[in-house]
């Protein structure tokens, strides 16, 4: 095997570890893999067009990409403060406001995709 293949294959490897570790450690980042295969099995029973699947796509996964960055920021406050302190527990609850948003505005569209 030429070394870019091992190479190919192990950063593979690292992103497959880094997925089991959000979907151990991280409940949020399971309910929206299941919520998202509820959606995808609406919109596959409903025969969905092209374009209505390509959003709602595009809405997972900046959904799950967004969850994955909010885990590694939490992470990274843990180390830096070990101890939950007050600046990080604020930094925290504003990365966790952020998802909600996100999850919000994401409600949003999928509702305007349903109705149209």
């Amino acid at each position: 095997m030429s070394g870019f293949y091992k190479k190919f294959y192990s950063k593979l490897a690292y992103a497959g570890r880094g997925l089991i570790y959000v979907w151990r450690h991280e409940l949020s980042f399971r309910l929206e893999v299941l919520t998202a295969v509820g959606l995808l099995s609406y919109a596959w029973y409903v025969n969905w067009p092209l374009f209505k699947w390509m959003v709602l796509i595009l809405l997972i996964v900046i959904i799950l990409f967004a969850e994955i960055i909010n885990t590694v920021l939490e992470k990274l406050l843990d180390l830096i403060e070990p101890r939950l302190s007050t600046k990080v527990g604020l930094l925290k609850d504003l990365l966790a406001g952020s998802i909600l948003c996100l999850v919000m505005g994401a409600g949003l569209v999928l509702i305007g995709l349903i109705l149209i």
